[in-house]
């Protein structure tokens, strides 16, 4: 190395070698609108010719942000999730921001601090998943720093909320399923607690004492499910309700073999996850039963792998890029405008995609 070295470009060096102001450059660099593309071209040279380099940390500690997002989710185990955070990551790093990845394994405490731990500042914004928050718990989330909430637990949450378009999903997977031909839809992941109070109005067992009120994408799925039979006007049976321990691919098996150790028979599988759909083919295979010749199955998730099984997983798409798209969108919103949104819902629809398990007819 000769001589000394080379200092660094700072924004008024680049300023005046485009012959613009700070301001300008500053607005350049944080994408902001209402400039010139000539203007826009000079500063992207002088950036290129100079070699500057934006100090990420000072800018952070002038601004106040971190440039950092938070997203809370309830199990990375569960691949649905782990797919979602990888469309967050991939949104997020499209406009310049990284993301903490925090699971709360299913745990109500970790959901709790997860939202407590906004007062510390360690990110810019929050998009959380809560599984087990309940609308008691709704006054954690008052506040003006920026939110956004997914999922079936806290519709009523003082903030945006992005959610699966559950009902359409489950009622394309009915009409479906009755166009091929199939009356018996067992239904792996089935709630009971959904089942209607007043049993005359679908001839099916009410809702035991002291179910939950709380909403969750099962006990959504389930209602659409049973509403779009009711409309069709084909009959349900309650016996071929479902209701596994988990949602993992062994309690899909485990509840299929428990149907058919019962005696039931049934001629289509609606599975409310796509873990308890491939858990379903394997033991349907174990007893020798053919899919789809014997048995339709359809799926709910369009996990990336479904499209690689044997055969292939007939599922519902509920469009997480879409999802992660517009939450991310609404939260940098809020950090832009510095409060939050007003609470409302955007449903993002779902879609059923066709494939060996179910094909179309």
């Amino acid at each position: 190395m000769t001589g000394s070295r080379r200092k660094r470009a700072t924004m008024a060096d680049v300023a005046r070698a485009a012959g613009v102001s700070v301001a300008s450059v500053s607005n350049y660099l944080n994408h902001r609108p209402y400039m010139t593309e000539a203007m826009r071209a000079r500063i992207a040279a002088a950036v290129a010719d100079l070699g500057y380099q934006v100090d990420a940390a000072a800018r952070n500690l002038r601004s106040g942000q971190t440039r950092l997002l938070k997203l809370s989710i309830p199990d990375l185990r569960q691949l649905y999730f782990a797919e979602l955070a990888e469309d967050f990551l991939a949104q997020a790093r499209a406009h310049g921001y990284g993301v903490i990845v925090e699971s709360t394994s299913n745990n109500r405490d970790r959901e709790l601090e997860s939202v407590r731990s906004m007062g510390t500042r360690l990110a810019d914004g929050l998009i959380l998943s809560p599984q087990l928050m309940t609308h008691g718990d709704e006054p954690m989330l008052a506040g003006d720093w920026p939110l956004v909430v997914l999922g079936e637990r806290l519709f009523d949450a003082p903030a945006p909320h992005v959610a699966i378009g559950n009902r359409a999903g489950a009622k394309a997977v009915v009409r479906h399923l009755l166009a091929a031909g199939c009356r018996r839809i067992a239904v792996v992941g089935g709630v009971r607690a959904a089942l209607p109070a007043r049993p005359a109005a679908v001839g099916l067992p009410g809702a035991p004492a002291g179910a939950p009120a709380e909403l969750s994408s099962g006990v959504v799925r389930t209602r659409a499910f049973l509403d779009a039979m009711r409309e069709a006007g084909a009959p349900v049976d309650a016996r071929l309700i479902a209701e596994p321990e988990g949602w993992g691919s062994q309690d899909g098996r485990r509840a299929v073999r428990r149907l058919l150790d019962a005696g039931e028979r049934f001629d289509a599988v609606f599975a409310l996850n796509d873990l308890l759909a491939w858990g379903v083919l394997r033991g349907l295979r174990d007893r020798g039963l053919r899919v789809p010749e014997d048995v339709r199955v359809v799926g709910f998730d369009n996990l990336d792998e479904s499209a690689a099984m044997s055969p292939s997983l007939t599922t519902v798409d509920p469009h997480r890029r879409q999802i992660a798209r517009l939450a991310v969108e609404s939260l940098l919103a809020q950090i832009e405008e510095g409060r939050r949104a007003p609470a409302g819902t955007i449903e993002v629809p779902a879609s059923l995609v066709c494939r060996e398990s179910s094909p179309a007819r």
